[in-house]
């Protein structure tokens, strides 16, 4: 039976933040009356990550296919819902904050994608490079080259219609897998727009799953190559 949200988290190795995660969104749902569920996408954790989101009655899928793009593909695949969410393991971004994106929602809207940079960043969650060359420069290419008018191409929190992901067939494996949903979206004139959220500060001495350089690399080659395909 279809709900109303599945919020799809990626996961690979996160079993120290994965239950406070999971957790915040069952807050969310019983608080706001949401028929919704958890799915945990993972990507071949060896830890205890698995048997902590099944302990907390998140559903578990498991991708085997490495990379961000494949584990999320993974996850969207499996849902059985009207509006599927994404957001990392991590606790970076706030799951509390789920009303915010939901309230922006409407029947002309597809993605209500989050912005940190509008909204509230604590210190130390983003590095500086990330901050204000990194982020701003992507998304800045994907404005000039797409004609979309969003200020945080890179974030990870994002609300979008099931029924438009279903149109879609993806083709990208690994983190860049954030530029093409919102290439795609603006290929099949899908309406995008953002609202302000929050990001946390991680945990210490985790080690990120994101090589800035090299994964910035890949966002900048893929939205230049595939607009002059486009086109």
């Amino acid at each position: 039976m279809e709900k109303f949200l599945t919020v799809v988290i990626p996961c690979l190795n996160e079993e120290k933040t994965i239950g406070i995660c999971i957790e915040k969104c069952l807050k969310i749902f019983k608080e706001y009356n949401i028929d919704g569920e958890v799915l945990i996408s993972d990507n071949g954790s060896t830890d205890n990550s698995v048997s902590i989101a099944e302990a907390l009655g998140a559903r578990v899928v498991h991708c085997v296919d490495k990379g961000y793009g494949n584990t999320l593909r993974c996850g969207f695949k499996a849902a059985d819902s009207k509006f599927v969410l994404m957001g990392d393991a991590d606790n970076t971004y706030d799951f509390l904050e789920i009303p915010l994106l939901l309230n922006k929602m409407d029947d002309n809207i597809d993605m209500v994608i989050g912005t940190r940079l509008k909204g509230n960043i604590e210190k130390g969650a983003m590095p500086v490079l990330n901050r204000f060359l990194g982020t701003p420069v992507l998304t800045f290419v994907l404005n000039l080259l797409y004609g979309t008018k969003i200020s945080d191409s890179q974030c990870g929190m994002r609300l979008m219609r099931k029924a438009s992901l279903d149109k879609i067939e993806f083709k990208t494996t690994g983190m860049e897998f954030a530029s093409e949903l919102l290439v795609e979206f603006v290929k099949h004139k899908f309406t995008i727009t953002e609202t302000p959220i929050s990001l946390l500060k991680g945990i210490e001495n985790r080690i990120p799953h994101l090589n800035p350089w090299r994964d910035g690399m890949r966002h900048l080659i893929y939205l230049i190559k595939e607009r002059f395909l486009l086109f």
